[in-house]
């Protein structure tokens, strides 16, 4: 454990390997110090009020009163940390917050679900995270300018991170690819689907996987980078960015494959689009993700 110093909040943090690699930096330590934040506020809360229901978001989706104190529990404290960006968030669709300059280190744009899991978070469900995208404020920024990652448990200590292209860590070590864990007679995977196929692929995969849905997409797909979920299918076609967008950094950084529910595995995803709902495949193993995507697609749920 060390103690660091940020905009004189004293963190106490249990992930100092991780701030010892070159590629994580002061920006990402507020980062950290923002979720927590939030995370300590909506935990430590005690009565109903956090729990009910406010308004529609920009999603579309009920909010309860929990998601929109933890938008405003980061966004405020990105500011008092001295960031600046374009908040791109579930609640509350666009914001821009502070003073946001191109070629700053401290301006970003940012990608976030500040409650993912309400559900169990409203009914006293321990299982539930906080997920960040971000990256570099620029012009007419795009899904792809999102080169960074943070999903923080609730309810325990653990923070999964990954930085593009360069690697990924949980709870300070970084994460290894462990594609020889995979065992076909033992396969762990979580499933969500809609309808009359969805529910035939239900009854066929209990007979050969052991299925999940425990309410909270980003960290159950958090989990399939560690080899602790071998994958992840959601073809209910209502995912959002803000659901996915921190894990599919995460999995692809330790060489895993996430993709779209589409004829070509692709599809462009846009940062202001916050009703737009996807399906998708994640797995840390290419060839159960690549005969799992053959599967569905060749009943055709979904076409380019």
């Amino acid at each position: 454990m060390i103690s660091v110093n940020v905009g004189g909040v004293s963190l106490l943090l249990r992930y100092e390997k991780m701030w010892l690699h070159s590629e994580i930096s002061l920006l990402d330590l507020k980062v950290i110090t923002t979720l927590n934040r939030a995370k300590r506020r909506i935990i430590d809360s005690k009565g109903r009020e956090l729990i009910k229901t406010t308004e529609i978001n920009a999603s579309g989706q009920m909010a309860i009163a929990a998601d929109t104190l933890s938008e405003q529990i980061i966004c405020n404290s990105l500011i008092s940390e001295g960031l600046s960006g374009i908040l791109y968030s579930e609640e509350s669709g666009e914001t821009i917050f502070g003073e946001p300059k191109l070629n700053d280190d401290n301006s970003l744009i940012i990608l976030l679900d500040p409650l993912d899991g309400s559900q169990n978070y409203s009914r006293g469900i321990p299982f539930g995270c906080i997920s960040m995208a971000y990256g570099h404020y620029g012009e007419n920024p795009n899904f792809d300018d999102l080169t960074r990652a943070m999903i923080l448990n609730l309810y325990a200590e653990d923070l999964f991170f990954a930085v593009k292209d360069i690697g990924a860590w949980f709870n300070g070590d970084p994460i290894n690819e462990i594609q020889s864990k995979f065992d076909p007679d033992n396969i762990h995977m979580s499933y969500y689907g809609y309808g009359k196929v969805a529910k035939q692929y239900f009854f066929d995969f209990q007979e050969k996987y052991a299925l999940r849905s425990l309410g909270s997409a980003a960290w159950e797909l958090a989990l399939v980078a560690t080899g602790t979920n071998d994958a992840f299918a959601d073809i209910r076609g209502v995912l959002k960015a803000h659901d996915f967008a921190a894990a599919k950094i995460i999995i692809e950084s330790v060489g895993g494959q996430f993709s779209f529910l589409t004829v070509n595995g692709k599809t462009e995803v846009k940062l202001d689009d916050f009703k737009q709902g996807y399906s998708v495949l994640a797995s840390i193993y290419p060839k159960f993700m690549e005969n799992l995507h053959s599967e569905f697609i060749k009943h055709h749920l979904v076409t380019d």
